[in-house]
């Protein structure tokens, strides 16, 4: 009926989907770490050719390329780049070029076009495999990644000509095969893998950090802490150790020794705002809303202007129904970043709460404006169109929210809010049954949710209504 999404915000919300909220962490780092291009990234010389060459050789022609394509005169940047191929062997095949073009402007269809093209034509070369096993994988069709990657790593093998590549091709080929693994839960495949991409590239923070959760998950966990604290070595902007950490003990549900991990992650960075937030998120996800708060304000004394405090501060304000003072957060995040959907959708949701005329109506522009934007295919869209149905219930426009819910319903995309918003209407409607058939497994299988306090309030009403003395879940 419904699924667990982000529901409490951030600053930066999540574009990848998430198989299930304890697997969350494993599969979006073999997402944003598979090695291969990603869609809608910047078009350079060095995107294109960068793996393949070390000098500026071709640096004019590929430019010419580029700007062709950004002219969008397709086939001229094709013909340049089939000259640069000709004269240059080490380069990348014509296809895998344009590829990289079309996934920058974020045209998928087009670019497996031409990859296929490059299969054809250069049936040797393992790159087009690889690019599509990153797309499959990217679209969570694992086993269709997996053959594409066991491609790519047999014609590897006998790759000549460019030891460039070829060792770039190596990597690409470990680091696909480990996310298939991953997302199979075949943490020993997983491990040899990850362990040679390792030793063709020691210094990758990323690597380390997915080894750090294989490990992990299997019983490794301090190889998996120690991991972690090389990823942090690597990369300063890889996330603490003992957080890291701490979030892999709370998916496995030890949420007791995820608790002293969050204290030792503060105490080991107490300056670091980053690392305050998402222990406050923590602690708001177990419903400490006191701790959460605390440690939320110690992060803004830290970074005053930090947008992702704003957010979070407002959004543990907004669980304690303290309306005004949310409103205070979010409308602070919106004006210092009126494009973040996170602070704009949680700006509807408080200010329809209001009792100030002008208040909803703007929650109802706000609301509308964001299912407007963020339409078919954004990982938005869900989310902006519950809370528009949310809006619209709230300013009496029962009829327009019902729409709009049993749409998202019938889709099977509820979110845990969206949940409750249905129990709401159903409630109001007088089907009281299916309203606590809702609330009843929203609140057994959430922990916490923005509006959980909502439901519980709404579950023990309808209880008393009829007459079950039973305790609803906490």
């Amino acid at each position: 009926m419904f699924r667990s999404t982000a529901d409490v915000p951030s600053a930066t919300p999540p574009t990848t989907p998430r198989p299930n909220r304890g697997f969350r962490v494993v599969w979006a780092l073999a997402l944003v770490c598979v090695g291969g291009l990603t869609a809608r990234a910047q078009v350079t010389v060095q995107t294109i050719i960068g793996r393949a060459v070390t000098d500026d050789t071709h640096t004019a022609d590929v430019t010419s390329a580029i700007n062709r394509f950004s002219q969008r005169d397709f086939d001229g940047a094709r013909v340049v780049l089939e000259r640069i191929r000709s004269e240059d062997p080490k380069v990348p095949p014509p296809g895998v070029m344009m590829a990289t073009m079309w996934l920058a402007a974020n045209q998928g269809a087009a670019a497996r076009r031409d990859l296929e093209m490059a299969i054809k034509d250069f049936p040797e070369d393992p790159e087009a495999y690889l690019v599509l096993g990153d797309l499959d994988f990217q679209e969570r069709r694992v086993t269709e990644a997996d053959l594409l990657f066991e491609r790519a790593t047999a014609l590897t093998s006998r790759f000549e000509g460019n030891a460039k590549r070829k060792r770039d091709f190596e990597i690409r080929c470990n680091a696909g095969s480990a996310a298939v693994a991953e997302a199979r839960k075949e943490w020993d495949k997983a491990q040899k893998n990850l362990a040679a991409w390792i030793q063709l590239d020691p210094d990758n923070a990323s690597a380390h950090q997915r080894m750090g959760i294989v490990r992990f998950q299997l019983g490794q966990e301090q190889e998996a802490l120690a991991d972690f604290q090389e990823a942090r070595k690597l990369d300063e902007k890889a996330v603490q150790p003992e957080l890291a950490l701490a979030r892999l003990y709370d998916d496995a549900k030890k949420r007791d020794t995820a608790k002293t991990l969050i204290e030792q992650a503060i105490k080991a960075a107490p300056n670091d705002a980053a690392v305050m937030l998402a222990a406050s998120q923590w602690y708001l996800g177990q419903n400490d809303l006191e701790q959460a708060k605390k440690i939320a304000e110690d992060a803004l004394k830290i970074d005053p202007k930090g947008l992702e405090g704003k957010i979070v501060r407002g959004a543990i304000a907004r669980v304690a129904r303290d309306y005004p003072t949310a409103e205070k957060f979010f409308n602070e995040a919106h004006v210092q970043s009126p494009g973040n959907f996170a602070a704009s959708n949680s700006l509807a949701l408080v200010l329809v709460e209001s009792d100030d005329k002008d208040a909803r109506q703007r929650a109802v522009e706000m609301a509308e404006a964001n299912v407007a934007m963020y339409r078919e295919n954004s990982p938005q869209q869900v989310n902006a169109l519950t809370t528009l149905a949310w809006v619209y219930y709230k300013v009496g426009r029962r009829e327009d929210a019902e729409k709009i819910l049993d749409q998202i319903a019938r889709n099977n995309a509820l979110t845990s809010d969206g949940a409750y918003y249905v129990a709401k209407l159903l409630s109001d409607r007088g089907e009281k049954d299916r309203a606590r058939k809702i609330l009843d497994d929203v609140l057994a299988n959430e922990p916490m949710f923005a509006t959980r306090p909502d439901a519980t309030d709404l579950l023990a009403k309808l209880k008393k209504e009829t007459g079950d003395s039973g305790s609803s879940s906490n």
